[in-house]
């Protein structure tokens, strides 16, 4: 213990003395490790770290599937839900859950929009998570009339209940519905998503009836048995939908089954690859921030050559000289981690900032006790890392050389241990490059695609209407056409409507069938997107008409049903493109005891991108609100200046309607289109900050071993210039030597940048993994950053005095 106070305190000593390696070192490890440290928090909370759930591994999803039709991964019926319940083998405890929707909270200070998590009252039990206040939902609970009652997160009592004790007991309305608070969930609890309360289905006879199968809006969680694997679930749930397959509700020619996930899977898989993928790439910047600090420390070790040979002529043994050079290491990789870890803190805020707001398990990152650890393990293994070649080069000095008056350093081992690490750091570089310009270009190329719509100039807000207060159809339509007018004729603005799934936003499916089309033996009925519209929509949204009209306010409830369609429907369906005129109508009802009728279609607009700028437009149905009759709408208010100043206008007249609706999710049509990227820009804004840090770290790397040659071979170059070298020719012989490096490290770089980026694949669009655009491209930037970066040692190379430089030796 004596020996390694001794150590630690000779090292400190001596890394005090050497500012000029320390201060560079440190900012470089930290740096890295801050980087490294700030990614694993998002990495450990979101992939790493268990479900806050009881036994997470054994919680299953299970999902409808219709194959042939290209639906996936969608939601379960109640029968179906029931029918699991009844004949599953191998999954025990069900719960069930709908995605995460809103309703109008009154009865408070203000009518305000919540967030709602419907969900059965098994669900919280299968969680094994209990409320810190109060009681969970009841089993007679998910029938209804006896569903009045909600439990509220932690944060709703908090902040709209005040956290008073006598909260459990208190009525709020919902939807115009008055409830009863019976419970009050943990801080830590956020299921489905960020709910602010929960409420039981409430489910009726009819809606568990064996007609209601094609329903669909049912999430299903379970348990898997004790020693039950995820492949014996699989085969058991096909089972189940082999026998369903034999009840005539289901279209044979569908492809319909169940399939099963892991919980875990259903939460952060649609974001663990581009986890992964940040992970990596900030491994390459510790890597190449180590391979600076290793230049630094044979440049000092062969600074250090008299003292290492002083020390083994006293008595030192090799592995007492390593066991000092690896405590200095240690030392500087440990500043470099407690810099980091004061970066890493700022980097999570930041990051937590930029993600968007479909980053899963966001309210769990943070820099835990795990991550200050992980990040101290980090610095200790870097330390070892890029100090073990330096102190093995240290450690064994030439004795008589090191003696020698005046003599330098001239092992060709370390020259070519100097060279490695940055022809690697360099390689490095490239890869992390080749993959950041990769997801450039796609970003680039997703954004060039029109949304089918004029994002520009609109405002978007969303209302819903409470049942009962809006039953009746015919007072709900003229309530949505009355605000589009008033919408219309506020100053400013140019256009109002609405629609029921504003595109980018959602999906939202129905079957249906076309007078006179049989389909093909083998082939599933249509089923296609259905949106519900006010007649100056397509205006507002800068959605163009191309044939017959759009639809108008003569389109009401007592007129001819009538029907607008866009292009991908018309030549998906009709051969010559020709949709007027034709009929169409979905199956199941319009309203409760009202088939669909026939409908005519009257027009066809363009196509607007309906589920993402990346997916193809589908082909869609828009049928007018005044037949039709939605509960919740979006409004798209077009407005000749800055879209937000319509948003008090807007507001003011909705509350003129009815002044218990609250107007939410208010923004620009542009926020709309950007937040559907906003997965894809987080990633390559990472992505592309990190191979810009590593690209600087090579250059840098690339300047201080061209300086430390020009300053080893000032005596070689003054030889040089006295036998009539000139300036240029001294330019060469250094740059020389530079573009060696850089063309080696690039080299290697392409060759592994070829097979990495492959792993990129499905985050792309537009552009292959070996675009050779890009490739090209980021080679040339590396190699001119490279020369760029020897350019100041090459100058300084010229400034050589040849009588100085002889007469110093």
């Amino acid at each position: 213990m004596e020996i390694l106070l001794q150590d630690i305190r000779f090292a400190l000593r001596m890394l005090a003395r050497s500012a000029g390696v320390t201060v560079p070192a440190v900012l470089a490890l930290a740096l890295g490790i801050g980087a490294n440290a700030a990614i694993f928090s998002v990495v450990s909370a979101i992939l790493l770290r268990p479900l806050p759930y009881r036994e997470p591994e054994r919680l299953v999803t299970v999902y409808d599937n219709f194959f042939k039709m290209d639906l996936v991964d969608i939601w379960t019926s109640v029968p179906e839900y029931q029918d699991l319940q009844q004949r599953s083998t191998t999954l025990e405890g069900f719960g069930a859950y709908a995605d995460l929707s809103d309703a109008n909270l009154t009865g408070l200070s203000r009518p305000e929009r919540v967030q709602v998590g419907v969900v059965t009252a098994s669900l919280f039990p299968l969680l094994g998570v209990s409320p810190e206040r109060g009681r969970a939902f009841l089993p007679e609970e998910d029938d209804a009339g006896k569903s009045q009652v909600v439990v509220v997160s932690h944060r709703f009592w908090k902040t709209r209940l005040g956290g008073e004790h006598t909260a459990v007991g208190r009525t709020v309305v919902l939807d115009g519905t008055p409830c009863t608070v019976v419970g009050v969930m943990p801080a830590s609890f956020d299921f489905p998503a960020r709910a602010d309360l929960w409420t039981p289905f409430g489910f009726t006879p009819a809606q568990k009836a064996e007609t209601t199968r094609g329903r669909r809006y049912l999430r299903v969680l379970a348990r898997m048995k004790p020693g039950v694997t995820l492949e014996q679930v699989r085969a058991d749930v096909e089972r189940v939908a082999e026998e369903l397959r034999k009840n005539t509700h289901y279209n044979p020619t569908a492809g319909w089954a169940f399939t099963v996930r892991t919980l875990s899977e259903h939460t952060v898989g649609h974001v663990r690859l581009a986890m992964l993928v940040l992970l990596g790439a900030v491994g390459f910047v510790l890597l190449i921030a180590c391979g600076n600090v290793a230049n630094l420390l044979l440049a000092r070790a062969a600074a250090r050559q008299r003292e290492m040979a002083v020390r083994a002529a006293l008595g030192a043994g090799r592995t007492r000289l390593i066991a000092q050079l690896l405590t200095e290491s240690l030392l500087l990789s440990l500043l470099g981690g407690g810099a980091g870890l004061l970066l890493a803190t700022w980097g999570v805020d930041a990051l937590l900032a930029a993600a968007p707001d479909t980053l899963p398990r966001a309210a769990e990152i943070q820099v835990d006790l795990g991550v200050v650890a992980a990040t101290f393990g980090l610095a200790v293994v870097t330390g070892l890392l890029f100090g073990l070649v330096p102190a093995l080069h240290a450690s064994r000095p030439d004795m008589h050389q090191a003696m020698a008056e005046g003599a330098r350093d001239t092992g060709a081992k370390a020259g070519r241990a100097r060279a490695a690490l940055v022809v690697t750091q360099v390689a490095l570089a490239l890869v992390l490059l080749l993959g950041a310009g990769l997801m450039l270009k796609s970003f680039r190329e997703l954004s060039r695609i029109s949304p089918g719509f004029e994002p520009q100039g609109a405002l978007v807000g969303t209302v819903s209407l409470p049942q009962p207060k809006y039953a009746d159809n015919l007072k709900a339509g003229a309530f949505w056409a009355e605000l589009s007018q008033r919408a219309a004729a506020l100053p400013g603005v140019k256009a109002a409507g609405a629609i029921s799934i504003l595109p980018l936003t959602g999906r939202g499916d129905r079957s249906f069938e076309i007078e006179g089309y049989t389909p093909p033996p083998g082939v599933p009925g249509p089923d296609e997107e259905i949106r519900i519209v006010t007649p100056d929509y397509f205006r507002a949204l800068g959605q163009p008409l191309v044939a017959g009209r759009a639809l108008s306010d003569s389109d009401g409830a007592d007129a001819p049903a009538t029907v607008v369609v866009n292009q991908a429907f018309a030549k998906r369906y009709f051969k010559d493109g020709s949709a007027m005129g034709r009929r169409i109508r979905p199956h199941g009802s319009v309203r409760t005891g009202v088939a669909w009728p026939w409908t005519t279609i009257v027009g066809v607009v363009s196509d607007a991108r309906e589920w993402g700028l990346e997916l193809e437009a589908r082909p869609a149905m828009y049928y007018p609100a005044r037949q039709v009759v939605p509960n919740r709408m979006t409004l798209v208010v077009r407005t000749e200046g800055e879209p937000a100043s319509a948003a008090a206008g807007l507001r003011r007249e909705l509350s003129a309607l009815d002044p218990e609706l609250p107007l939410f999710d208010v923004g620009t049509l542009e926020d709309v289109v950007d937040r559907s990227v906003g997965q894809r820009r987080f990633s390559t804004q990472l992505l592309a900050l990190f191979a810009a840090v590593a690209l600087c770290l090579s250059a840098v790397g690339i300047y201080g071993l061209v300086s430390y040659s020009v300053t080893q071979r000032t005596r070689e170059l003054g030889i040089r210039m006295a036998l009539g070298a000139n300036a240029g020719q001294v330019v060469r012989l250094v740059l020389g030597q530079a573009s060696r490096l850089a063309l080696s490290g690039v080299a290697i770089g392409v060759v592994a940048g070829l097979l990495l980026t492959r792993l990129l694949s499905s985050l792309l669009y537009g552009v292959g993994a070996a675009d050779p655009t890009t490739l090209f491209g980021v080679a040339a930037l590396l190699a001119a950053v490279a020369l760029l970066a020897s350019a100041v040692p090459a100058w300084r190379a010229t400034r050589v005095q040849p009588v100085v430089a002889l007469r110093s030796e």
